[in-house]
């Protein structure tokens, strides 16, 4: 009977230390079971405009597909990340794997500011296995991109 009681308290320890693990959304680190947000680097818009059109560097708007249809950087090929910035992971991984299929670039991520979408967009490519050493984020997103080169901008 105590063997029995042992085991059941032991269970009862060790389920809610399982469930607390169990939301693996992709979320930021602050919310308590939620996986830690995968580091970015990032890539000034100077350096980007240095490297801008050259070979060995892709560069991936992560805004809403409207926002990159209004205007984005020359070259950009939109990914849309509304979805897994909203919480849809799965769909953040399927839109980060459609984006880099066959490529072996620098992905150069460009959002709004270089922060949400910037952040979804590395969570997910991590997640399917992209090369994380090729992977840099864009300072001050779109936004530092128009108030320094306002005239390289494509509608």
């Amino acid at each position: 009977m105590k063997k029995l009681l042992a085991i059941l308290l032991a269970m009862l320890m060790v389920i809610p230390m399982a469930a607390c693990g169990a939301n693996n959304n992709g979320g930021d680190s602050a919310g308590g079971g939620e996986t830690a947000d995968v580091e970015m680097k990032y890539m000034t818009v100077d350096e980007l405009n240095d490297v801008l059109g050259s070979d060995g560097y892709v560069v991936l708007d992560v805004r809403k597909a409207a926002d990159y249809e209004t205007s984005h950087i020359p070259g950009a090929v939109s990914a849309d990340m509304d979805a897994a910035v909203n919480g849809d992971t799965a769909a953040g991984e399927e839109t980060m794997t459609a984006a880099s299929e066959g490529l072996d670039d620098t992905l150069v991520l460009v959002c709004y500011s270089g922060k949400k979408y910037a952040q979804a967009s590395t969570n997910a490519l991590s997640a399917i296995g992209y090369d994380m050493s090729k992977v840099v984020t864009l300072e001050g997103g779109f936004t530092a991109w128009t108030e320094t080169y306002p005239d390289n901008v494509e509608p």
